[in-house]
């Protein structure tokens, strides 16, 4: 319903004992869903860090802002802004992304190494470690993300960062609007994983949890567009200007009020790796 791409109708299932929200069957073709304006290219690497720093900068306090000396790889960076911010705080950055302009603005605007792939593991198979690896609402997109979840921790360095953002199947605004909920985003978001099933996969792979928010800068950006982009596509178009403003006025103030600990429309978790 976001994007409008498509009349088809995609089926998500929620998995009775870990809670995991997946889209079954997959598309054949999943990379046909992503129209040609997914990706919305700044004019200029001034205007990428301008919009970063407003955007980005909790990213950063999760993972810490000494970047000198640390490798760090994003997985599904899009077009950079937090890549381009990291790399300005010190961060040696890498990137793994599936769009080919993407991967052609962050080498030639950004400045940094982007490896094209479909397949992320078979690319992570080749790389070395890291000292942060993260996915901002990359996680979401993938098929298989499990495969990859178990990989990673290999490839971080001594007391490594793994650093996980994305939407959150147990937020109140899922059970109000299920499935007309914007985060939704059939089909493109294709796993919506609780925090709890993350973290006892990743607590299996020796890695430890040390932060987790859904209250943060990125949660609340995501509960504000929500509620209302929500809204507005539970709507008939008919009647959605007095509704769609009534919405505005009343879901911001009551989502900081009824939003809070585990509930917000997405969370961030960061985990440590073996300080062996």
């Amino acid at each position: 319903m976001n994007r409008r791409i498509t009349d088809e109708a995609f089926p998500y299932y929620r998995c009775g004992s870990c809670g995991l929200v997946f889209l079954h069957p997959l598309p054949a073709d999943l990379g046909r869903f992503y129209p040609p304006n997914y990706h919305e290219f700044p004019a200029s690497l001034e205007d990428l860090l301008r919009g970063g720093r407003r955007t980005e900068a909790y990213k950063l306090e999760a993972i810490g802002e000494r970047g000198r000396g640390r490798r760090l790889l994003e997985i599904g960076p899009s077009f950079g802004k937090f890549a381009a911010l990291a790399k300005q705080y010190g961060f040696d950055v890498e990137a793994i992304e599936m769009d080919p302009g993407c991967c052609s603005f962050l080498e030639r605007v950004v400045g940094i190494r982007a490896y094209l792939a479909q397949d992320v593991g078979a690319v992570l198979r080749g790389l070395g470690q890291y000292d942060v690896i993260a996915l901002w609402h990359s996680l979401e997109h993938l098929p298989d993300p499990w495969s990859l979840l178990d990989a990673l921790p290999e490839h971080l360095a001594r007391g490594g960062l793994l650093a996980v953002a994305t939407p959150n199947p147990w937020s109140l605004q899922f059970r109000v609007f299920g499935k007309r909920w914007i985060h939704l985003d059939a089909p493109r978001h294709v796993n919506l994983i609780p925090h709890s099933l993350l973290e006892r996969r990743l607590t299996r792979r020796g890695m430890r949890q040390v932060h987790f928010s859904s209250e943060d800068q990125g949660a609340q950006e995501c509960n504000l567009l929500g509620w209302i982009a929500s809204v507005r596509t539970s709507i008939p178009r008919s009647d959605r200007h007095p509704l769609v403003s009534l919405a505005w006025r009343l879901t911001v103030p009551l989502s900081r009020l009824i939003e809070g600990g585990t509930r917000g429309a997405a969370y961030t978790m960061v985990f440590s790796g073996s300080a062996q």
